[in-house]
């Protein structure tokens, strides 16, 4: 279970894991689909498009009339590769929409873009990137209590890779040059995408922390791209990285106080807890009850997470 701060977070993995549902199902489908043509027109050599659709297809509302080419004349790895586009394009989808929602609400430049590019002077980035939009949130306001209370929750996740942001950002913009690529240029690479490309060729799995190394096929300039569904799922992990290193480097805002107590005053029935426990430990495991209630972890510094709501006068 991915554990977020903000609601925009939380509704990104929402959306993530939406898509996974689909795409994983699908493409076993497909897989099993293959199969069994394969075997009917094995049996029947003479089945006709039309035959072949209404065994497969019946009941779908979807007029199948191209099995022969989709499951026997197109190989799997083809079809792998054009899964691996839709999880590609999605998933850059889902984090610029993510982007758009959360940084948007920060002020102090255009953070939107920013979290979409390595810090200044990193992997080839000559303008300001992620490592200056968290500076900026940083200096329009930060929380001593959230920091206490919620950081070491959020940061505590295996998700969580602020040393390898930046290589993560460049690894990002590989994936986001390619899916450029193949909605823009037909799937011919450029100039960018070329350069994204040499960037990320650099990193090590010792920079990126993950599991195995940059998954990468060469791209050069002109020529068609290759793009597989391994480099795919690797984008995903990539993206669900960058996403909960932000939101809990954000945890600690000004905004992020803001919000928690919004979401505190907005629950129903939280009044009824307003009074704490005079014993240190009950008062503990009622501010804990509280912040689960409003939707969020548990602080791990009570002391903190109360100081915050005696000054909103949400307790006593």
């Amino acid at each position: 279970m991915q554990q977020f701060f903000f609601a925009e977070s939380k509704s990104f993995g929402t959306r993530v894991e939406q898509l996974f549902s689909f795409i994983h199902p699908a493409s076993v489908a497909l897989w099993n689909l293959r199969w069994q043509v394969q075997g009917f027109v094995s049996a029947s050599p003479d089945a006709t498009e039309s035959q072949l659709s209404g065994r497969f297809a019946s009941g779908s509302g979807i007029s199948a009339n191209n099995l022969k080419q989709v499951c026997i004349e197109t190989p799997w790895e083809e079809q792998l590769g054009q899964f691996a586009q839709i999880v590609g394009a999605n998933m850059i989808a889902l984090y610029e929409g993510w982007a758009e929602e959360l940084m948007s609400k920060f002020t102090g430049g255009n953070l939107v873009k920013q979290v979409q590019f390595p810090s200044r002077g990193k992997y080839g980035q000559s303008q300001y990137g992620v490592g200056e939009a968290l500076a900026t949130a940083h200096r329009a306001g930060a929380s001593p209590e959230m920091k206490l209370a919620f950081f070491p929750v959020y940061s505590a996740s295996k998700k969580y890779c602020i040393n390898e942001l930046d290589p993560l950002m460049a690894l990002y913009r590989y994936h986001k040059e390619i899916r450029n690529s193949f909605m823009h240029g037909g799937g011919v690479a450029d100039k960018k995408a070329e350069d994204a490309w040499r960037e990320a060729s650099k990193l090590t799995r010792a920079d990126i922390g993950g599991k195995s190394g940059p998954i990468l096929t060469k791209v050069v300039e002109g020529q068609p791209i290759a793009y597989t569904i391994k480099e795919a799922i690797q984008l995903s992990d990539v993206i669900i990285r960058i996403v909960h290193t932000i939101d809990a480097e954000l945890s600690y805002s000004s905004r992020a106080e803001q919000y928690f107590l919004d979401c505190w005053k907005a629950t129903p029935d939280i009044l009824k807890l307003q009074q704490l426990p005079s014993d240190p430990m009950r008062r503990n495991k009622r501010i804990a009850q509280i912040c689960r209630k409003v939707g969020f972890a548990a602080p791990a510094d009570p002391a903190a997470a109360i100081l915050l709501g005696q000054r909103a006068g949400l307790v006593s």
